[in-house]
């Protein structure tokens, strides 16, 4: 998280980085989801520990996925970037609009276990059972005829198309641009002040103090 708001400037800049250089900067990062869930093969997901930030959007990208029941799966950057980020399309359509807004509004975890009967991922099962019911799955997606899968695939994308899924290759970047352009007020945790002048990992403890000393 060193590079955290830093991706968008340019070497040598000292400026604000302008909206337009945040929209080509976004739009080449959803390009990468937007291939990997384009991808002519079935892809797997193995969650045994952490699922966070993008982690989190790569396992809800794949067509299958295997998750530990003690998987700590959310958005946490949501607490210092603002409860905007991600593919908001992506995560209302696999995770649902309550289960969404609670993760991002409130930047905490879950549990793979807690979430185990919403129907998110294909599998939850004891953290020892992750790698091998994985590979029971990939035995049995690998039987499948490989134009079957392409062939299906693309009727999947269109089914999810025509239900809203389409409109993420354009919101997806244009809202997180816009959501990281944050002005913070003075009784507001402001990440980006504290590393500079306190360094990552005690910005992360300050962070941490901050929104759990409320409780």
């Amino acid at each position: 998280m060193n590079e955290a708001y830093n991706w968008y400037a340019k070497e040598g800049e000292k400026r604000r980085p302008s909206q337009r250089r945040r929209l080509s900067v976004d739009r080449r990062t959803l390009r990468v989801f937007h291939e990997f869930m384009t991808f002519n093969k079935a892809t797997v997901a193995q969650v045994e520990s952490y699922a966070l930030g993008a982690g989190l959007e790569l396992a809800l990208s794949c067509d299958l996925a295997v998750v530990g029941r003690d998987a700590k799966l959310g958005m946490p950057a949501a607490r210092f970037l603002g409860p905007m980020l991600g593919n908001l399309h992506l995560f209302f359509y696999r995770m649902g609009p309550v289960l969404t807004k609670e993760l991002l509004l409130t930047g905490r975890t879950v549990t793979g276990g807690e979430i185990a009967d919403r129907g998110i991922f294909t599998r939850t099962v004891e953290p020892d059972r992750v790698a091998a019911e994985a590979e029971e799955l990939v035995a049995e997606v690998a039987r499948m005829p490989a134009d079957g899968i392409v062939i299906a695939k693309e009727a999947y994308r269109l089914v999810e198309q025509d239900m809203g899924l389409n409109h993420a290759d354009v919101a997806g970047s244009l809202f997180h641009a816009f959501a990281t352009n944050l002005r913070f007020e003075p009784d507001e945790y402001n990440f980006v002040s504290e590393r500079s002048k306190r360094g990552t990992s005690a910005a992360f403890e300050s962070r941490d103090e901050f929104y759990e000393g409320g409780r």
